[in-house]
């Protein structure tokens, strides 16, 4: 087995944010306020994440997918931790101080990046026990 590469991190989060996206429509058109909205899709992206953190060993539909595996089974405590700091990198695509996706750009490039490169997991990953994904 071998690190995912971080083209596989990417597509399986890029997967994973499309189905909640998909998944959040119905519930977007019940108000009117943008805040509430965002806070919304980053519910249901943590509730997604706790589905298949029980129902199916903490491996999400970006990860079936992409054919990506956690290394070792890692501890509940573990892989919670993990789903709420992922849950909070996903949420930088909703908030911003500067300009539109600033926080997501920090995030992806001075963040996740390095600690891919470096690691081999990213910061959420790192962060949680240095979870880290596999592939066959």
């Amino acid at each position: 087995m071998k690190n995912t590469s971080m083209f596989r991190k990417l597509s399986s989060s890029i997967i994973n944010a499309i189905v909640v996206f998909v998944i959040s429509l119905p519930f977007l058109a019940l108000s009117e306020s943008v805040f509430v909205k965002r806070l919304t899709v980053i519910f249901i992206f943590f509730v997604y994440c706790l589905i298949f953190m029980f129902l199916n060993k903490n491996r999400d539909l970006g990860m079936i997918i992409t054919k990506s595996y956690w290394r070792e089974s890692y501890p509940t405590k573990k892989q919670l931790l993990y789903n709420v700091l992922y849950t909070l990198s996903f949420a930088t695509l909703f908030f911003h101080v500067f300009f539109p996706l600033d926080l997501f750009l920090i995030n992806m490039l001075f963040l996740q990046l390095p600690f891919v490169l470096t690691t081999g997991t990213t910061l959420h990953g790192y962060f949680s026990g240095k979870m880290a994904t596999v592939t066959k």
